[in-house]
């Protein structure tokens, strides 16, 4: 039972100075705990470091120096540490930057036993990135999880003097401070910053959503404050009375009932009376382009917007007789948060949109049907559309390839931009729309100073036609489509030539593929793939014999002419000339599995009235050897 420390004066109670100084500190610091509890990352004293892949390097640190203390924790934790986080993929080790680690003396192996993201959710709870943290009140940092640390010096402390007591995370620890290195601090904590917590690796933060989520698929609206009982319950008497009745129409509301049964408002609205918005499907249409363009409701967490600003709770629903018979205007807020202004005269409108019809539902439900979707304007697709180039659908082109989307879109687009002159011309020679039929890819388009640096430029057609020009070409391009949160670093990617290729991304998110940097990203080619700009070529070495050996060959003879024809490899074969005939023989092929019997063109006495063609040749489909002639300048 507390005692009260209570001084009477003149009748009225009176608490002393010292009384009042813990109230005061106490209100001081409940106030201090509420802003750390909404405080956010942006705040943090580390803020250019948070969300950054970076980790220390404790490998060669000594818990010797740890005080005995605190030494089964710090080893505990350095076990756990080279368990799961030594090596990870998708971080940097760097040891120029300070890093603080807060060690638990808690920590519960067996609920982290077998289970890898839930002990790196772990670890990571406790990395400070970028500051040696101080302990000191009204300090805070982010953690490598982005969420807010804070330290406070706790009332009871300041009465008594003591400062090994903090507030961390709202949460009572005793921490003490132990400076390892020059750039690397332990804080030792009682229990952990995940106590008291639901720690729940099914709930996965906003950084760990946009890792997991792959190919960008929007996130549903979160159900707040319900289990999925009730949510069943409030389906049925709700939304499901509600679904029910938009089944029943025959036509009119289809779209409308298509988007809500794909979402999840059913489950957000509650036991109450509701007003509900539905446009017509002839006011969806008004957005959907003819034949090709941006839909806005391809984007479902706008749909989902849209949805809620349609639905407005009352305590008592409007009908359309007391509507009519208004006067005024009336106002209400939509469940989006917007504002819907109704009027009866001098014919119901909503925000100025016509109320076609209206229906009363036995559950305190007014439906109204309008002839436009609210809150969608011309500006407002526009943005929308900036932001979500990848969601447009293209127009169907019956050139250069058919069957094969994708690649004709990208090399239209390509074609357009002059730092693409190469690999415009190598598509436009080699023939791989079979191999890339359809859509759902992923390029990396090297660019010409790339092609350049290993003098590709030079090769003639029929080499980058050949086997292994295809070979490298179909290397540049993935099946599936990419956006750039999923170039992990260390994740080996397989192209449709066959060929891995590797990712490694810094933490300053510079992104290499193979030894190829990426220059520019999400270069969307509609909703078809996407497109990376990368400075170098992949696999160059398919093409370098190619071009070493049509160096030689000019060197070796200033007269050949400079368009050498038909040259694919590197196996030269010499064919004695015949007495009547002065030429010169250079014959590649491209893969020692073909078998080679070459077209020959003789000119006799050097006489191009005398060019004989034997057409019976016989070649694998894999390549087309040629054997040309000339005859070298007198």
């Amino acid at each position: 039972m507390r005692k009260k420390y209570i001084t009477r004066v003149g009748g009225r109670s009176k608490m002393t100075p010292g009384q009042l100084l813990p109230l005061l500190l106490l209100v001081i610091h409940a106030s201090y705990c509420a802003a750390v509890a909404e405080s956010d990352v942006s705040l943090a004293l580390n803020k250019d470091y948070v969300g950054k892949n970076i980790l220390p390097d404790l490998s060669e640190i000594s818990l010797d120096s740890v005080p005995e203390s605190h030494r089964n924790a710090a080893e505990q934790f350095k076990a756990l540490w080279e368990e799961h986080l030594t090596g990870v993929k998708d971080y940097d080790v760097v040891k120029d930057i300070p890093f603080t680690l807060i060690v638990p003396d808690k920590i519960d192996r067996v609920a982290l036993e077998g289970n890898e993201p839930r002990a790196r959710e772990f670890l990571l709870e406790h990395v400070i990135p970028g500051a040696l943290m101080e302990m000191k009140p009204r300090n805070v940092y982010g953690n490598m999880n982005q969420h807010p640390v804070g330290v406070n010096l706790t009332c009871v402390n300041m009465l008594m003097g003591y400062v090994l007591r903090y507030m961390v995370n709202q949460e009572t620890k005793y921490a003490t401070r132990h400076n390892v290195s020059d750039s690397l601090t332990m804080v030792f904590i009682e229990g952990n910053l995940t106590e008291n917590k639901a720690f729940n690796t099914n709930k996965l933060n906003k950084r760990n959503i946009q890792e997991n989520n792959r190919y960008n698929e929007p996130q549903r609206l979160e159900m707040k404050n319900a289990t999925k009982e009730l949510a069943a319950n409030k389906e049925n008497r709700i939304g499901q009375q509600l679904m029910n009745f938009l089944a029943s129409m025959k036509s009119g509301t289809k779209v409308f009932q298509h988007f809500l049964s794909n979402s999840n408002l059913s489950q957000l609205v509650d036991d109450g009376s509701y007003m509900v918005l539905i446009p017509s499907d002839t006011a969806f249409q008004r957005w959907h382009p003819i034949d090709w363009g941006f839909y806005p409701f391809s984007v479902q967490e706008f749909t989902e917007s849209v949805l809620r600003n349609h639905f407005i709770k009352v305590g008592l629903p409007l009908r359309m007789a007391d509507l009519r018979g208004a006067s005024g205007e009336q106002k209400f807020k939509t469940l989006g948060g917007e504002y819907v202004v109704l009027r009866g005269k001098p014919t119901p409108t909503a925000n100025n949109v016509s109320i076609i019809y209206d229906y009363t539902l036995s559950n305190r439900i007014e439906v109204f049907v309008i002839s436009e979707v609210l809150f969608v304007s011309e500006a407002v697709v526009s943005k929308l559309h900036q932001m979500h180039k990848d969601k447009e659908t293209p127009p169907l082109l019956a050139f250069p390839w058919f069957g094969a989307q994708f690649l004709s879109h990208s090399f239209l687009a390509l074609e357009r931009d002059n730092r693409f002159t190469q690999i415009t011309r190598f598509l436009n020679t080699a023939e791989i729309a079979q191999f890339i039929s359809g859509s759902n890819y992923t390029f990396f388009v090297p660019t010409d100073e790339a092609f350049e640096r290993y003098s590709f430029d030079i090769l003639p057609d029929n080499v980058l036609a050949s086997e292994k020009g295809v070979k490298l070409l179909l290397n540049h391009f993935i099946k599936g489509r990419l956006y750039d949160r999923d170039l992990k670093d260390g994740e080996v990617l397989e192209t449709i030539g066959g060929t891995p290729v590797k990712i490694h991304r810094t933490f300053d998110n510079n992104v290499t593929v193979n030894s190829a940097r990426i220059v520019e990203s999400e270069v969307f080619v509609y909703n078809l793939g996407t497109m990376f700009y990368v400075n170098d070529v992949l696999y160059p070495e398919l093409l370098k014999a190619e071009v070493t050996a049509l160096t030689e060959m000019k060197n070796t003879d200033k007269n050949i002419p400079e368009d050498t024809g038909d040259v694919f490899t590197t196996e030269p074969n010499q064919v004695e000339p015949s007495s009547s005939t002065t030429h010169r023989t250079a014959f590649y092929t491209t893969s020692a599995d073909v078998e080679i019997v070459p077209l020959e063109f003789t000119e006799q006495n050097g006489s191009e009235d005398d060019v004989l063609l034997q057409d019976d040749e016989i070649i694998t489909p894999k390549a087309l050897p040629v054997k040309y002639y000339y005859s070298p300048k007198k």
